[in-house]
């Protein structure tokens, strides 16, 4: 911080305790600095740079309101300083408002324009901002100021390469080098990383031909050789040499034969590679076929030699090789062959060979204690684990195919061949979820963590799982295992842990407490504004550390951070809590009035032991609150005393939570508008998942909005089609809301000549005539009926709930096309079953939209048969997983307490 003066002078002996004021500023010696402030302001009172010095120290001592109060009143003392204006900023920026901190930083420049240190305040802010116009202008004076300092070159290239001035960046570096006389030993890596650099600049800039010559001249000058030849190999595919680029990846290939992304460049290289579609010629197939048998040759113990020919290859080739690759796995009992094969289901007659395979060899190792002849050769001999870890793939198999039974009586006999497999339980858990019953899954996943308490995953696993199936108490005392002293809710938000906060803010919002479930997704909001804010230790570092490719791609990684789907899926949670608070004054009037037309039946005597039973129960609640918090005070007391004894340092000290259940945000005024700000960041971030675009319709319905409501179901087309349920819904609904605002804007107009405006009315016309296809609401629910409504149980559920919404008389018709789905079959593994979570919601449908309890229990007793093991639907072959005696973490008796009611 400059301490120069600039039109309130001081005399030399206050000057000096100015200068003292910013030294300790500067070291941190914040009380010190309070008092030499003091000291000046004692003698001049008014002097605006020490008022400005003393309220940033003030910040730093988190008084926060006192700091921007003695700021402010320094600026207005002396608005030509620059140290007010550098305070000033320094302020907000601390308070992350980082757009009222440039605006002050460019104040304080007026007044000194060559002062470095705000200079480079400045420069940092306005990448942290992505101002790169304002961030190429400061870097140039920077670099002006102080051209002999290598970080002010390396950040005016950053910023025009950033700015897209790519021929600009490559002269600037070469200007650079020029000054550059030898690269001393010690910097070799940094002159390694600018040759590589120079090289991303062209080849960005589309100048592929000198970056390559770029990088074959400066060979001996890369450190990162490997990185050098990747380099290389693109360039040469963006060239069209497909010959030379197949030469590199074979030699890449040499050094890690397991790397999926040369193998990926060498087909593409050699023109291997599918067509949009994701066909393969015959000629293509076979050209495959013979590289990668060189390859398996060459590198025996490749895993991707022999994986990558199972995407290509067909019929008896594919069984043939499938059956080679599985066997190896098998054998070393390598748990996650099976996530390695999934991709291959997606193709049905593969999916179905692999289960061939696996009940081929489970035969064969039931029968033998071996693995089948493969063609010529003898008889396999197997470890004695393989037969468990093919039933185990078996089990899964079973699973993709919708054979919960199958799937569900292999891994009993897994768990009965070998009790202390951790990963049957885990699959086990998986196969009950997809089955319906989260709460068994909950039972399986716990039996996992007991086996092992060491394992952090599987108490992750277990918490989720519990989460999941409405256990909130559970999962937080299953979660608190693994925390310091217990206390899961700190630890666990310190240590970023979004996949905790989401699963417990769903799971709060199934129980409809929408405070805590809103503390839980904004804790997640928070972690990702940290994640932005940590760019802050970069800005600088990467130019010192000359990591500048790195860098960029932070940069660029930080521009998409809000696309992560933790962040997604954090948002979509909060916009639903806040459109189910919009609807609860509702139930609120709704419970006064059930409560005064209570208190109205009852006598005076009846209202006054009423009142006081209400006054003793609310009194109870709180002696119990105020003794739990009197325990955990004791507790902590304990522990801090304990660790003093040890001479360990305790854990830092937290303030508490004003509002730990979350009652303050679920009291917003304005939930609407809480969850429109949501939206509006989803749809800049994530305007790629349907389900921004769902929730963007609701709000926006909500608000009286069509013309967004109408961008909403635009943008829902575009991702999924007009013949997605959910895409239906929307655009049925929509058109409803514009027929009913033309008959409100006549009657309007009627009366008083009011009424929408006509061009905005003309637009959202004419869109719905073409979403409509020129066709009535009616007609287009007919056309959709005809066209896709036995498609699946979800577009039947959507075709009944539409036609039900635009014409009501028609409400026994919607439910025969419910009643009359076929995809709620009782022969597992039917193509186009129905998952269990789309009868679960036409159920809720039949009930709560329909309101046809008759046929809601007529439909719940046929998913009953054909769900036998769903928590839902009460299934008769539900598993009950006990808990059973544990030692050590493992079983007593080394055997799952399993009831297996129906499928043995």
């Amino acid at each position: 911080m400059s301490g120069k003066q600039n039109t309130q002078t001081l005399p030399g002996k206050e000057a000096n305790l100015f200068r003292q004021v910013v030294r300790h500023y500067e070291t941190k010696q914040y009380k010190k600095g309070i008092k030499a402030a003091d000291q000046i302001l004692k003698r001049f009172p008014e002097h605006g740079e020490t008022l400005a010095m003393k309220g940033l120290i003030l910040n730093c001592q988190e008084h926060r309101e006192e700091a921007f109060e003695l700021t402010r009143k320094g600026l207005k003392l002396d608005m030509r300083s620059h140290v007010c204006w550098h305070v000033y900023g320094l302020l907000y920026r601390a308070d992350r408002n980082y757009t009222e901190a440039i605006k002050c930083y460019k104040n304080a420049l007026r007044s000194d324009k060559e002062n470095f240190q705000i200079m480079r305040d400045l420069a940092l802010l306005q990448i942290q901002m992505r101002d790169i116009p304002g961030f190429v202008d400061t870097r140039q004076q920077l670099l002006q100021l102080k051209s002999n300092v290598k970080g002010h070159w390396l950040g005016f290239a950053i910023a025009h390469h950033l700015n897209g001035n790519h021929a600009l960046a490559v002269q600037i570096l070469d200007s650079f080098e020029e000054t550059q006389e030898e690269v001393p030993d010690n910097e070799q890596y940094e002159q390694s990383e600018m040759v590589m650099y120079r090289a991303m600049i062209l080849r960005e800039g589309g100048q592929l031909e000198q970056a390559l010559d770029s990088l074959q001249s400066n060979k001996d000058e890369i450190k990162d050789q490997l990185g050098n030849e990747e380099t290389q190999a693109n360039i040469l595919l963006d060239l069209g040499r497909d010959d030379q680029a197949e030469e590199i990846y074979r030699h890449m290939l040499q050094f890690n034969p397991d790397n999926y992304q040369y193998h990926h460049g060498l087909r593409r290289a050699m023109k291997l590679l599918p067509d949009a579609a994701g066909n393969l010629t015959d000629s293509q197939r076979e050209q495959l076929t013979k590289l990668y048998d060189a390859l398996q040759a060459e590198y025996p113990r490749s895993s991707a030699a022999r994986r990558i020919p199972l995407d290509f290859k067909v019929g008896q080739a594919f069984k043939d090789a499938a059956d080679r690759y599985v066997r190896k796995f098998l054998d070393n009992g390598v748990p996650s062959l099976f996530s390695d094969l999934k991709p291959l289901y997606r193709n049905n007659d593969k999916g179905e060979a692999l289960g061939q395979l696996f009940e081929g060899l489970n035969e064969s190792l039931e029968s033998t204690g071996a693995f089948p002849p493969f063609g010529d050769e003898a008889t396999s001999p197997a470890k004695p684990q393989a037969q468990v870890w093919t039933m185990y793939q078996l089990a899964q198999h079973y699973d993709m195919q919708g054979r919960t039974g199958d799937a569900l009586q292999m891994v009993d006999r897994c768990i009965h061949h070998s009790p202390t497999l951790l990963e049957l339980y885990t699959v086990q858990c998986r196969i009950l979820k997809h089955a319906g019953d989260p709460e068994g899954a909950a039972a399986a996943a716990d039996k996992a963590r007991s086996m092992d308490l060491a394992d952090r995953f599987l108490n992750s696993q277990a918490s989720k799982w519990q989460f999941r199936a409405g256990q909130i108490e559970q999962a937080e005392q299953t979660a608190a295992m693994f925390t310091k002293d217990g206390d899961q809710a700190n630890n666990l938000h310190d240590m970023q842990c979004m996949w905790y906060e989401i699963e417990c803010g769903r799971a709060h919002l199934q129980r409809h407490n929408y405070g805590k479930a809103l503390k839980m997704f904004l804790h997640v909001f928070k972690h990702f504004e940290d994640f932005q804010e940590d760019q802050f230790d970069f800005h600088t570092y990467c130019l010192r550390k000359m990591t500048l490719r790195a860098y960029v791609e932070m940069l660029r990684m930080e521009d998409e951070l809000y696309h992560h789907i933790y962040y997604s899926k954090a948002a979509w949670g909060a916009v639903e809590s806040y459109l189910l608070l919009l609807d609860q004054p509702d139930k609120n009037a709704q419970s006064a009035a059930e409560e005064e037309a209570r208190m109205a039946s009852m006598s005076a005597d009846e209202r006054k032991k009423y009142k006081q039973k209400q006054r003793k129960e609310e009194n109870r609640k709180q002696k119990e609150e105020e003794a739990k918090e009197s325990k955990a005070k004791q507790e902590q007391e304990a522990r801090d005393k304990e660790n003093n004894d040890k001479g360990k340092k305790g854990p830092d000290k937290k303030e508490k939570d004003p509002d730990p259940d979350g009652k303050q945000l679920a009291a917003t005024p304005e939930p609407l508008a809480e969850a429109t700000k949501l939206v509006q960041q989803l749809k800049q971030y994530a305007g790629d998942r349907i389900k921004t675009h769902l929730l963007a319709f609701e709000v926006y319905m909500r608000k009286g909005r069509l013309l967004l409501s109408l961008q909403a179901v635009k943008h829902a087309l575009k991702l999924a089609g007009a013949a997605h349920p959910d895409v239906h819904r929307l655009i049925v609904r929509l058109c409803q809301a514009v027929q009913q605002q033309q008959q409100q804007a006549c009657n309007d107009q009627v009366s008083n000549g009011a009424g929408p405006s006509q061009i905005v009315q003309q637009v959202i016309d004419s869109q719905v005539d073409e979403l409509l296809g020129s066709q009535s609401i009616q007609q287009y629910c007919e056309g959709y009926i005809t066209s896709h409504g036995t498609a699946s149980l979800r577009h039947t559920a959507a075709a009944a709930e539409m036609l039900l919404l635009m014409q009501p008389q028609e409400k026994r018709r919607a439910v025969k096309l419910l009643m009359d789905t076929q995809t709620v079959s009782e022969q597992p593994g039917s193509s186009g079953r129905a998952s269990h979570q789309d009868a679960e919601a036409v159920h809720s449908l039949l009930k709560d939209t329909f309101r046809d309890e008759e046929t809601a229990d007529q439909w719940f007793s046929r998913c009953q048969s054909v769900f036998c093991w769903s928590q839902y639907f009460a299934g008769s072959k539900r598993l009950h997983i006990a808990s059973g005696p544990e030692s050590n973490g493992v079983l007593e008796d080394g055997v799952a307490h399993l009831s297996l009611n129906g499928h043995k």
